[in-house]
């Protein structure tokens, strides 16, 4: 039975990928080694911009307010929390002002070998590809947009919470992205299959553990293992997640 593991941001193993000019630094936590479906880290990055084809679909989440994303409805400042969804063939373009830092997710697990890097082993040089794919089906999903699909889960007793999936197959994606937010501490339970959970916002704690996991940190959850997590109060998540149905990977409170 494989076992529950948390990334923490301020621990994370950055190796080089790309610059000067600029740098974009990857710190690979979910691989092959764990995961079946997807892989998942950190990047931190100064400058740009950087722009590069992504040879496979990937999800993005900032977590500074230094960023800007071009999607195919331009170029926009981001906040942490947002989530920018990149399918496959399309562009990756982003810039920081000094230095910032986001999450990504990417489908399939095997990235790495597909763009052909060995961390430790290479830096790219971003500038010299001629490939650097479509703006057009790239998009943003901002936090602060009203339109987003927020739904409130009842409860019998304790505090609600409120989720909205923000991608899923059914949308055309591989990954299924879920945000979770909660005024006063709660729980939320995630049961079915390989999964991420990010923390943007707030603190929460394995059920059961007192180790915390505070903004930026990452819980992956592997197949075989039930993931329930208790916040201590006002937080923010954001669950990614491949091959799994909605309603598999649907929260439901404790």
């Amino acid at each position: 039975m494989s076992a529950i593991e948390i990334f923490r941001l301020n621990e994370a193993p950055y190796e080089a990928y790309a610059g000067p000019p600029g740098r974009v630094d990857v710190a690979d936590v979910v691989t092959t080694a764990s995961s079946t479906t997807i892989a998942a880290g950190f990047v931190k990055t100064e400058g740009g911009p950087f722009a590069y084809r992504c040879d496979y679909e990937a999800i993005c989440i900032p977590l500074d307010d230094r960023m800007t994303w071009d999607t195919g409805n331009g170029s926009h400042r981001t906040q942490p929390g947002d989530v920018i969804w990149i399918p496959h063939g399309g562009r990756a373009s982003y810039a920081a002002e000094g230095t910032a830092r986001f999450v990504y997710a990417t489908h399939p697990v095997n990235w790495p070998e597909l763009v052909g890097w060995n961390a430790g082993e290479d830096i790219k040089d971003l500038s010299m590809l001629e490939d650097i794919g479509e703006l057009g089906a790239v998009a943003l999903l901002a936090l602060a947009d009203p339109s987003l699909p927020w739904m409130t889960a009842q409860r019998t007793s304790g505090a609600p919470f409120e989720h909205a999936i923000v991608t899923r197959p059914r949308m055309g994606a591989a990954m299924t992205t879920m945000m979770l937010r909660t005024k006063e501490p709660t729980g939320w339970n995630l049961t079915a299959g390989e999964g991420l959970v990010l923390v943007v916002s707030g603190e929460v704690r394995l059920r059961g553990k007192s180790d915390s996991v505070g903004a930026g940190d990452m819980i992956w959850k592997p197949g075989d293992q039930p993931l329930q997590i208790e916040t201590t109060g006002p937080a923010l998540c954001v669950s990614i997640s491949a091959h799994a149905s909605t309603d598999d990977h649907a929260a439901s409170a404790h």
